[in-house]
C-alpha cells in the first residue's frame, strides 16, 4: 500500500496479491482475536455445548432422513395414506430415544452455564441474544412425526 501524493487516499497495486485489502486470509471483522486466544481455541476445540448440540441435531437428522426415505418408498409403491402413516408411526416408535434424551437433558442442564448466558433480572431466566432461552424439548416419536410433516 502506498499513499498518492495528491491526497491521503491509499492506493493498492491490484496486480500484487500479497498486499492490499485482500492480503489476509482472515475475513474482515470488527474485533480482533489475539494469538493466545487463537492457540487456546485450536488446542481446546469446540465448546462442549456446541459438540453436544451437534450430536443432538445429527441424530435427529438421521432419524428424520430414515422416516422421509421410508415415506418416499411407500409413496412410490402407491401405498395408502393410512398405511404410510401407520408405517411411519411404527418406525418412529422403534427408535431408542434414551441416549438422545440424556444428551438433551445434559444440554439443557449445562448449556446456560457453558455458554455464559445472561440472566433476566426481572424473571431470573436465561437470555440468548436478548430473548428468553427455552430448553430443548425431549425427543419422541410424536415430535419426529410432527417435524416430518413440516418438511414435506
Amino acid at each position: 500500500m502506498s499513499r498518492s501524493s495528491s491526497s491521503d487516499v491509499p492506493t493498492y497495486d491490484l496486480d500484487d496479491d500479497l498486499h492490499g485489502p485482500q492480503a489476509s486470509i482472515d475475513p474482515p471483522r470488527n474485533f480482533t482475536v489475539s494469538t493466545e486466544e487463537r492457540i487456546r481455541a485450536l488446542s481446546i476445540g469446540a465448546p462442549a455445548y456446541a459438540v453436544r448440540k451437534r450430536e443432538i441435531e445429527d441424530q435427529e437428522r438421521a432419524w428424520l432422513k430414515a422416516l422421509r426415505d421410508m415415506r418416499r418408498t411407500l409413496e412410490t409403491k402407491s401405498a395408502s395414506a393410512e398405511r404410510i402413516e401407520r408405517a411411519l408411526a411404527e418406525k418412529a416408535a422403534s427408535f431408542d430415544y434414551t441416549r438422545q434424551n440424556a444428551r438433551i437433558a445434559a444440554h439443557n442442564r449445562w448449556y446456560p452455564i457453558e455458554a455464559n448466558l445472561r440472566m433476566d433480572p426481572r424473571t431470573g431466566g436465561y437470555l440468548v441474544f436478548g430473548r428468553p432461552w427455552e430448553e430443548e424439548p425431549p425427543c419422541s416419536a410424536e415430535r419426529l412425526l410432527a417435524i416430518l410433516q413440516m418438511i414435506r
